[in-house]
């Protein structure tokens, strides 16, 4: 198909031909891969503890995790950010990768994407970086937790495979709510499921008041009782006590009848709280 040594440019490679790329790819790749389209932005670190633990010896986990970031790198089905978490020093595990174009046409090949305009100069802004690598450290705590046997996480989804649609509002048009993530755990013989949100700290309290209300409404509809049997809590997650704080006051705005459907607490608390804790 072409000369050895010689790349063929992403933008011309074919279903059939990524298809054929996959078949070549490990399921160790195909895991690493998902993750990243699941979640967009993933640091090596996370990477790391989300696929490549082996065994006991952290070192080794963490050579295979370089030497494979870096093959899949270079076959353009993942791509680094210009930027390291932590600057220079963080070496290799600071790097921050996204899909590459190839790795984008895998994802729409495989079902994890749908078809879109492939684009291989995104560089999202500090902020929302900072947010999107917090989920991602939200979904590795809690994979490490199942690994451990703390948890037994039943689903584990993030944007945009949590959204929940529904027609809703004075007008009747269909609406989406958006949470930043979607966890169900297995209790002993019980469930207990989440919407999770994120919280930087970067909006103010009319935005989540706001925000709150959009889930109140989505409660009254009922659909997810019915597909599910429940409501999941809502549970916000702050980086400080401060920013609870204040979180806890926005629930306390909401009707009566609909505080118990949120929960705020720091982002160190998420496995307790996610896992029934108050």
């Amino acid at each position: 198909m072409h000369k050895k040594g010689c790349v063929v440019s992403p933008r011309s490679l074919t279903r059939d031909e990524i298809t054929a790329v996959s078949a070549r790819l490990s399921d160790r790749d195909l895991v690493v891969l998902k993750r990243v389209s699941d979640l967009r932005f993933v640091s090596g670190r996370q990477l790391t503890r989300l696929c490549f633990v082996d065994g006991s010896d952290p070192k080794a986990s963490a050579r295979t995790s370089r030497r494979s970031l870096l093959r899949l790198t270079r076959l353009d089905l993942l791509a680094r950010l210009p930027r390291r978490v932590g600057g220079v020093r963080s070496g290799s595990a600071g790097f921050v990768y996204r899909l590459g174009i190839a790795g984008q046409r895998l994802a729409e090949v495989r079902g994890w994407q749908p078809e879109r305009l492939r684009r291989r100069s995104l560089v999202p802004g500090s902020l929302f970086l900072e947010h999107t690598l917090l989920v991602a450290e939200l979904h590795a705590r809690l994979t490490e937790a199942e690994r451990s046997g703390r948890i037994e996480l039943l689903e584990l989804a993030a944007e945009p495979l949590c959204w929940r649609y529904y027609f809703g509002g004075f007008d009747g048009q269909r609406e989406c709510l958006k949470p930043d993530s979607y966890v169900r755990l297995g209790i002993g013989p019980y469930e207990d499921s989440s919407f999770v949100e994120v919280d930087r700290g970067t909006i103010g309290s009319r935005t989540i008041e706001k925000q709150m209300a959009v889930y109140a409404a989505y409660h009254r509809t009922g659909l997810e009782q019915e597909r599910t049997g429940v409501f999941p809590r809502v549970v916000w997650l702050a980086s400080t006590a401060e920013r609870t704080r204040t979180l806890n006051d926005c629930i306390e705005q909401q009707p009566s009848d609909e505080r118990p459907l949120f929960v705020a607490c720091k982002f160190e608390d998420a496995l307790h709280v996610l896992a029934g804790g108050g």
